[in-house]
């Protein structure tokens, strides 16, 4: 599927993106983008682990909604911003590896929203598993400098 994009969608994608406090401090990182997709790495940190040591299911969650927000970001006029309206995320197994790496790909675009997928693989050692999935949907925002600014 090809899509349209705006100006350097890539540099203002990276650069929103770096604004992020809460990526910083969970120590998520993208490591590419490309039209109506993005991919986002993550490190094992114990200090961001649930009960049983795996890494809790809401940091995994937030790395997810991030990607799939900056996919639909990279479709976007260069006026916009990106909120998420909805999403539903479903884990598949403990979230348990050295690293974890999320790719999400915008599924269907549109003028105010734009559908999107994620899916989060846990990485130990050079075995590769699937461990969640979200679908989401994120609003094109424009006209609001809180938002856009």
């Amino acid at each position: 599927m090809s899509f349209t994009t705006y100006g350097d969608y890539a540099a203002r994608t990276r650069d929103s993106f770096d604004r992020q406090a809460a990526m910083r401090t969970l120590g998520i990182a993208i490591t590419d983008v490309a039209p109506g997709r993005v991919w986002l790495t993550l490190p094992f940190r114990a200090d961001l682990t649930q009960q049983h040591g795996f890494l809790h299911a809401a940091v995994i969650t937030a790395a997810m909604d991030s990607a799939a927000g900056y996919a639909a970001y990279t479709l976007m006029p260069e006026d916009a911003g990106v909120l998420t309206a909805e999403f539903k995320s479903s884990f598949l197994a403990p979230a348990r590896g050295s690293r974890f790496n999320v790719e999400a790909r915008v599924l269907k675009p549109g003028r105010t929203l734009i559908f999107t997928e994620a899916v989060a693989h846990a990485i130990d050692g050079a075995a590769e598993r699937e461990i969640a999935r979200l679908t989401a949907t994120m609003v094109v925002v424009q006209g609001r400098a809180d938002v856009t600014g």
